[in-house]
């Protein structure tokens, strides 16, 4: 019997669901203690830690180990070494989908705080002040979602439904029902100037790295508002910066950053128009089962010897 080692921490209900799907598989739940034969003979892992999964992938490059799949518990594979686990033959699915609702909700209250006046607001509740300002729709306003996976279709599903005109970006400018328009990534510089808002839905890979610099921002509209779920890297933090401190940038809605825990230093945290939250924006009670039904659907199909169904990771484009 190979075993099938948990390395995040589950409900037990969910690991009893893994026991049930999997009878042939020893499950393992902790790596406390775990001997060597134990390790050679583990063949699935739920979730990943880099110590011990170095541990495997060296029993595999040396013959002894049989790792043969791993189901991230995130959508976001860029701390996986790519390029090892597709010479060892190893397949990678991720927890792609499982964030698209509470992502989707984050951007638009994000959106929301600002031209609804709810910062503003706040800030003048609590100098005790009555101060009537002007506010701004959401409604009848162009967006561009860079990243047009299973959050941004989502997210472009709840925003059309607030009347926000939605236009995309990704890779091959392939066309998807949510959107008014996809745009393919190199055409991006032609259309930033006429969307009001940008939102950077990015996965980390050569091409997305600091694909937001310094004459990217030169291209927003100015005035623009810009938010990013993405990746931190996606963004050149110091052109991000200097952006917020001109007029180009009216409002920006940071939930990941290139260095996290954000310094202490970074002039992002005093900035009026820059709204910061702690890379939260996919949290949510209910993300351990969204993430049950992906791995119990991908390990169905497995142990029929079945192609995996869910989120298998393209090594090629690292997502």
């Amino acid at each position: 019997m190979t075993n099938l080692l948990i390395l995040r921490p589950l409900k037990d209900n969910s690991v009893q669901a893994i026991k049930r799907c999997a009878p042939n598989f020893n499950i393992l739940t902790s790596t406390d203690g775990l001997s060597l034969d134990e390790l050679k003979n583990v063949e699935i892992t739920v979730g990943w830690e880099n110590n011990v999964g170095e541990q495997l992938l060296q029993l595999k490059e040396e013959g002894q180990g049989i790792l043969n799949w791993i189901q991230t518990y995130s959508a976001g594979v860029d701390d996986l070494d790519l390029k090892r686990l597709k010479e060892n033959n190893i397949i990678l699915t991720n927890a792609s989908g499982v964030h698209a609702s509470q992502i989707s909700e984050s951007v638009i209250a994000m959106l929301l705080s600002h031209y609804r006046g709810i910062l503003t607001a706040h800030k003048a509740q609590e100098n005790k002040t009555w101060e009537r300002i002007r506010l701004n729709d959401l409604a009848l306003k162009k967006m561009l979602i860079v990243g047009t996976g299973n959050i941004g279709r989502q997210l472009a599903k709840v925003a059309s439904a607030m009347a926000v005109d939605v236009y995309g970006v990704n890779r091959s400018g392939r066309q998807l029902p949510e959107f008014n328009k996809i745009y393919p990534q190199k055409e991006i510089d032609d259309v930033l100037p006429t969307m009001d808002i940008v939102i950077s839905i990015l996965p980390l890979t050569d091409e997305t790295y600091h694909l937001f610099n310094s004459q990217r921002f030169e291209k927003f509209k100015k005035g623009a508002v810009f938010v990013n779920v993405g990746r931190g890297e996606s963004v050149d933090t110091s052109a991000l910066i200097t952006a917020c401190q001109s007029d180009r940038i009216d409002f920006a809605a940071l939930d990941v950053f290139e260095e996290e825990p954000l310094p202490n230093s970074s002039p992002l945290w005093t900035l009026d128009n820059v709204l910061i939250t702690p890379h939260i924006s996919g949290i949510s009670i209910n993300y351990q089962e969204k993430f049950m039904k992906i791995l119990l659907e991908n390990l169905n199909a497995y142990k029929e010897q079945l192609p995996l169904p869910k989120n298998v990771v393209d090594y090629t484009l690292g997502y």
